[in-house]
Order: structure tokens, then sequence, then C-alpha cells
């Protein structure tokens, strides 16, 4: 048997292995709706993609790699420095900011930081009473590391000091993210497996909570000698309900790309159908790759998301 395969059929029965971890602390999934600690571990980062609807496991191919499969970090060919602005809901801003450079046969080495603000917030006592002010934050630094292992797969792990604060108290937990690429050899087919946010529990207080767990299965496919890609990925949460991302991306020129995808929640998305929907459109300008994103959550109106990229 070819040693690509034996990788390949190692990796699968990794993925096999982590699978009933996932199932079981998904259990009695309703249940556990909002019963998890640091769950802006959910939010995606990259506008590219967000804009094709969240289906990245298998294409991933920049530093933003580090969120959807680190072992996609291979695939980035020169030094890249990535930055990206969310605009959420009542003033919470989403940041990221990243940086990842290629070792040769060394493998890949990155490193990132993830900062989600909630703002300013009034603080009061039982009574209603106003006690001044706080600023709650969410934070995550990723180190990063992925290797080729063959000509056909790659694998990819984050390690993850996590940070909660609200008020005087805060959690921190270690996490991890353990990812693998295969690319189906004489192919234009990639599959790609990541077992996300794998940790401690966070205690605040006197109450410990869980992580939320993530199983990300996926696969891409490429046309029109890679122009047009086709994308899907199914994820297992611990807390909720599966969900199943589609996306394409069509290079219109070496200058423009456009995107498209929806994400769906079985048994539906909470704030409607529409509320799955996403787009963008990237730029490709000498060194530097400007994207944005636009996502549509249904009643609650849609969110904006820009990210670069500048190569080295």
């Amino acid at each position: 048997m070819p040693r690509s395969n034996q990788y390949f059929i190692l990796f699968l029965l990794f993925a096999i292995l982590l699978y009933p971890y996932t199932v079981a602390e998904g259990a009695d999934i309703h249940d556990n709706a909002g019963t998890r600690a640091m769950t802006f571990l959910k939010i995606g980062v990259g506008a590219k993609a967000i804009s094709m609807g969240e289906s990245q496991v298998a294409d991933a191919n920049d530093l933003y790699a580090s969120y959807w499969n680190p072992a996609g970090l291979v695939r980035v060919q020169r030094p890249q420095l990535g930055l990206m602005h969310n605009e959420w809901f009542e003033g919470i801003n989403h940041q990221f900011i990243g940086f990842v450079q290629p070792l040769g046969s060394a493998g890949t080495l990155g490193g990132s930081l993830i900062y989600l603000s909630f703002g300013e917030l009034d603080k009061r006592d039982e009574t209603g009473k106003e006690l001044g002010t706080f600023r709650p934050y969410d934070m995550a630094l990723i180190l990063s590391y992925a290797r080729r292992f063959t000509s056909a797969l790659s694998l990819g792990v984050n390690a993850k000091w996590v940070r909660e604060k609200i008020d005087t108290e805060s959690a921190q937990v270690v996490a991890f993210d353990i990812g693998g690429l295969y690319a189906v050899p004489n192919s234009s087919l990639s599959l790609g497996f990541n077992a996300q946010h794998l940790g401690t529990k966070a205690k605040f207080v006197e109450e410990s909570f869980s992580l939320p767990v993530n199983i990300k299965v996926g696969a891409a496919y490429k046309l029109l000698e890679d122009a047009f890609t086709i994308a899907a990925d199914v994820n297992r949460p611990s807390d909720n309900d599966l969900t199943v991302g589609l996306g394409m991306a069509f290079t219109a020129s070496e200058l423009i790309h456009l995107r498209t995808g929806y994400k769906y929640k079985i048994g539906g998305n909470d704030l409607g159908t529409e509320s799955g929907l996403t787009g963008g459109v990237g730029f490709t300008i000498e060194g530097f790759q400007i994207d944005y994103a636009f996502v549509s959550f249904g009643k609650l109106g849609p969110v904006h998301r820009f990210s670069l990229i500048s190569n080295f």
C-alpha cells in the first residue's frame, strides 16, 4: 500500500476516534445551547471564508486557515500578514491579526490574536443602582504549526490561550485545534478535517463550563483550471444542531474574485431562511488581497466584514 494512503487511513481513524467524543458532548443538543464558555471562538475569521458560507475546511489556503483548518497553512508560499475587522451588533467589535511564515520542508509556523470587545456597559447592583461602567472582552492568542507529510497529506495544530473577562471576574483556558488536509492524487478534489476548541474547562467563580467543541469535515473541488471552486463543510458542534455550509468562488480575473454561499442549521435557521445567505468580493492588488463579506442575519439585518492579507 502506498505510504500516502497509509497516512490517509491513519487520518480517517483519528477522525473516527474523535467523533464519538463530540457526539457525546452534543447529546440533548438543545439543552446544551448557551451552556458553553468562550463562545466567541465559534465566530469565524477572514472575509473570504465567511462569504463562502464558512465552507473552508478543505479549501483554506491563506493565513486564515489557522482558524478553519491549520493544515491548510502548508499552502501558503510566502510570509503573510493578515488583518480583519468585523463590525458586529450593538457596538460589538471582532478583530483579528495574524502572521504566518513558511519554513520550507520544516513546515509552516504562524501566530495570531483574536479579540472581541463588547464596548462600555453600565454596571448596576441587584436593586438597579448604577455603579459605573465596565468593559468585558474575549481574547485568544494562537500559535499554529502545519507540515506536509506526503504530497497528498498535511496535518496542522493550534495551541490557544483563551481568556474571557466580565467585570471583575475572568477565566483562562488552554485549548487545541487539530486539522488534516488530503489532496486526492490525480484529482482536483481536497478533503479536510478539523477538531476545534479541545481543551480544559473554564471556571468562573465557583462553576466550570466546557468549551464549544466542534468537529468540522468537508470537501472542495476546483474546475476551469482552478478558476472555479465548489466547497462544502459539515459542522458537529457540542452546543447546537448540525450545520452545513456551501460555497462557491470564481476568479473572474487575476484581480477580481467573486464569492457566494449559504450556511444552514439542520432544523432551520433561527433567524429565518435568508439569515444563512453570504456573499462577497475580493481584490488582488500587487502583494495585497482585500476581501469583503456580506452576511445576512435575517431580522437582525446584515453584518459586513473586511479583511486584508499582505504578502511579503
